[in-house]
């Protein structure tokens, strides 16, 4: 059977064969990952010698 009636399913993110680039378990983490990183990285204190931003 050379021509199956369903396409071949290939992730393009992590290469499994199971999924589709949408449907990736991994690139689903990595997403979250990044998002809790930027969170982190937001609200990270000044460091010595920094000058604090004053709103008035």
């Amino acid at each position: 059977m050379l021509y199956p009636d369903t396409p071949a399913k290939c992730c393009s993110y992590c290469g499994g064969r199971d999924h589709d680039f949408e449907e990736c378990p991994k690139r689903e983490a990595d997403a979250e990952k990044e998002r809790e990183t930027a969170r982190v990285a937001s609200v990270k204190p000044p460091l010595a010698g920094e000058d604090i931003p004053v709103k008035y």
